[in-house]
């Protein structure tokens, strides 16, 4: 078998070792979707408040030039703009300090979903359709990377408090296997995240209408 086929069966045995834990990662990401959902729908001024703030932290920024290149109708620069300021979040600001901290993935993500529950509550759908049902599609292919990178996270965990399932009698030797084991995941991750921002860029150019 190929190297390349080892690292795939390598990941599929992940999954299929780990599935309860892969299963309660998305619950844990998308009960706080629906719990925004919710809570944008019973406070309506708290979904202003949060429609407003996206509205100015996108006006700047990486997310800005993002919004120009898909006005001017470029989906595979856009692609390539959304990929890669969501792949070095998920990789840079959630899975390296996760490593020296598991639970801060769980909250970078996990807040993130809640407000974009928030933001894509029913009166935002009811009122922009046309905009936010396409969002809605990236939002589940992103939430399911994300997903990906909070299972390969507490995974972490699970090595540091149960070393026995990795093989290892050592805390510290069940660890340093989870770490080349989220490494794979993070792969995975960039794949999905990858899906995703073409599907995002091409639905905003297409049917969203952005391009100018």
């Amino acid at each position: 078998m190929s190297i390349a086929g080892d690292i795939v069966g390598d990941i599929a045995g992940i999954f299929k070792k780990d599935w309860k834990l892969f299963l309660s990662c998305n619950v844990f990401l998308f009960g706080l979707l629906v719990l925004g959902i919710l809570t944008g729908l019973a406070f309506p001024d708290i979904h202003e408040m949060s429609v407003d703030f996206i509205e100015q932290a996108t006006s700047s920024g990486p997310i800005s030039t993002v919004s120009q290149t898909l006005e001017s109708g470029n989906i595979l620069l856009g692609t390539w703009q959304i990929f890669s300021h969501n792949y070095f979040v998920t990789v840079v600001f959630a899975a390296i300090p996760s490593l020296v901290f598991p639970p801060w993935i769980l909250l970078v993500f996990g807040a993130q979903f809640f407000l974009f529950g928030i933001i894509f509550s029913v009166p935002a759908v009811v009122s922009q359709p046309v905009a936010l049902i396409p969002l809605l599609g990236t939002l589940l292919l992103e939430g399911e990377a994300y997903v990906i990178a909070i299972f390969g996270t507490m995974r972490l965990v699970e090595a540091l408090v149960w070393p026995k399932r990795f093989g290892e009698q050592s805390a510290l030797k069940a660890y340093a296997h989870a770490v080349i084991d989220n490494v794979k995941l993070l792969v995975v991750a960039g794949v999905v995240l990858a899906v995703a921002a073409l599907f995002e860029a091409a639905s905003l150019v297409l049917v969203g209408g952005m391009a100018k």
